[in-house]
C-alpha cells in the first residue's frame, strides 16, 4: 500500500497511511548491517489486533547474526485512525492575577505540556475559548500556564471549566494564539502554547483592536530568533512604535477576536478563520494543518521500530484484500 525510508533523529516517527492499514513492517538497516553487544532490535512488525504501544520485535542476539522473537510490550507502534475527541470537561475555581496565571481545578489529571482549552468564565472572560499549554502542576489541584501573564487583568477567576484537547500530530509549522507582543526594533512573540517554528519561517499576523497593536495586523515577518524557554520567535518586523499588545478588558467578551499567527503561506486560510470562526464560543481550533489521518506512530528507541538517532528506516504497509 505505501513504502518509504528515512533517518531516525532519536524521536518518535509519525507516518501518514492512506487508508486503514492491515500490517505494517519497520527494518532498521543500520542496525541490521553490523552486530551489537547486547543486541539490538533489527526488525519490527505490527497487526491492527495489538493493542497501543506494541508490536512484535527480531532482535540481533548479542555480538551475532543470529535473530530471536519477541514481543513489545511498549516503545512499538500506535495506529490512530482519527483524531481523538476533547475529554470531558474539570471545574475550575480559580485562576490568578499573576505572571504566570495559576489555576485551580480540583483532581484535574494533568501532566506538564498538556493543552487546554478555558471556557465558560465568570471573570476573566477575555481569555474564555482560548487555549494554553500547562507548564507546571504543583499538586492534583493546581497547575500553571506558563506563558498567560494575568498579572495586569481586573480581576482574579472564581468559575471556569477547563478541558484538556488531545494533542496534535507533527506538523510544521502550525498556527497559535499570540499572548503577547514586544514594543521593539524586532519584535518578540509570545505564544499561549509550545510553538514549533524554526529560524527562517515566514509567519502572518492577525490582531484584532481588542488586543491594541493594530499595526501588527496583516503583517508578515522572518523569524530570526527563537527562545524554547521563553516559548517566544523573534520577527523582523520594528514594533517599536506600535501601540503596546494588551488583552482587552473582559466586558469585551464574546466579540474578542483573538490574535493569531500563522505560516504566511496560508494566510487566506486564516484570513477567513479570524473573521468568521474565532470566536469564545467556538468550540475548537481549526486552524491547524497538515497532519493527515490515519497515521502510524513509531516509537523511538534502540529497541523501538522508529530506532536511535542516525539509524536509516525503511517502512513498509500493506492492506488485506478482504478489507
Amino acid at each position: 500500500m505505501a513504502s518509504g525510508v528515512f533517518t531516525s533523529d532519536g524521536a518518535a516517527k509519525l507516518i501518514d497511511l492512506p487508508g486503514s492499514a492491515d500490517y505494517m513492517e519497520v527494518e532498521n538497516r543500520t542496525q541490521a548491517a553490523t552486530t551489537q553487544t547486547p543486541g539490538r532490535g533489527v526488525k519490527f512488525r505490527w497487526y491492527p489486533d495489538m493493542a497501543d504501544d506494541t508490536g512484535l520485535m527480531e532482535t540481533k542476539a548479542a555480538g551475532t547474526n543470529v535473530l530471536e522473537l519477541e514481543a513489545l510490550a511498549s516503545g512499538g507502534f500506535k495506529y490512530v485512525l482519527s483524531r481523538p475527541a476533547p475529554e470531558a470537561a474539570v471545574t475550575g475555581t480559580v485562576i490568578t492575577t499573576a505572571n504566570p496565571a495559576v489555576c485551580t481545578a480540583t483532581s484535574h489529571g494533568y501532566a506538564v505540556g498538556d493543552r487546554v482549552r478555558i471556557y465558560g468564565n465568570a471573570a476573566m472572560k477575555q481569555i474564555a475559548g482560548m487555549e494554553f499549554e500547562i507548564t507546571a502542576v504543583a499538586d492534583a489541584n493546581t497547575f500553571t500556564l506558563g506563558y498567560l501573564d494575568a498579572s495586569g487583568f481586573a480581576a482574579a477567576e472564581t468559575a471556569f471549566s477547563v478541558r484538556r484537547i488531545a494533542k496534535y500530530g507533527a506538523v510544521l509549522p502550525e498556527a497559535h494564539y499570540v499572548t503577547n507582543v514586544s514594543q521593539a526594533a524586532s519584535a518578540v512573540v509570545t505564544f499561549s502554547s509550545a510553538h514549533n517554528y524554526k529560524l527562517g519561517d515566514v509567519l502572518y499576523f492577525r490582531v484584532s483592536s481588542d488586543f491594541a497593536m493594530v499595526q501588527l495586523d496583516k503583517l508578515e515577518g522572518k523569524v530570526t530568533a527563537v527562545s524554547t524557554a521563553n516559548n517566544t520567535v523573534t520577527v523582523d518586523i520594528d514594533s517599536s512604535a506600535f501601540t503596546a499588545f494588551a488583552f482587552p478588558l473582559a466586558s469585551v467578551s464574546p466579540n474578542i477576536r483573538y490574535p493569531l499567527a500563522a505560516p504566511a503561506g496560508k494566510r487566506g486560510l486564516f484570513d477567513d478563520i479570524f473573521d468568521f470562526a474565532n470566536r469564545v464560543e467556538y468550540p475548537l481550533n481549526p486552524f491547524r494543518n497538515g497532519q493527515k489521518y490515519p497515521y502510524m506512530e513509531l516509537a523511538a528507541g534502540v529497541d523501538s521500530p522508529a530506532g536511535s538517532t542516525s539509524d536509516v528506516i525503511e517502512w513498509k504497509a500493506w492492506k488485506s484484500e478482504n478489507n
